[in-house]
């Protein structure tokens, strides 16, 4: 439990530094910065995936897949219009509660 604890820390650590400075190209190129900040979570999440099935690290997950929504939050609050990106916003709410109802029905 508290290497998990560490681990989720950690990484939640790493995302939030590298994501900080980046939230200023929002101005800049709304859509391409959302799209590498995606990205680089796609990858994060494979692997909380991943481990999720092999270790039963849920929390992980969750963590995860909370910051893409709100990534793809703030995105949307600067592009209000884009019906697309509010669709995409309301199916990763839905993964998300999901993934709390999981973590939390474990427990």
């Amino acid at each position: 439990m508290m290497r998990t604890l560490i681990g989720s820390a950690l990484i939640f650590t790493v995302i939030s530094l590298g994501i900080a400075p980046a939230s200023l190209s929002w101005q800049e190129n709304d859509e391409q910065a959302y799209h590498n900040k995606m990205a680089v979570l796609k990858v994060m999440l494979e692997g909380a995936r991943m481990r999720a099935i092999e270790t039963n690290d849920i929390q992980t997950l969750c963590l995860i897949m909370s910051i893409g929504n709100d990534v793809t939050l703030r995105y949307v609050q600067l592009n209000p219009d884009n019906e697309e990106m509010r669709n995409r916003l309301e199916r990763m709410k839905n993964d998300m509660t999901a993934c709390l109802a999981v973590l939390y029905n474990k427990n």
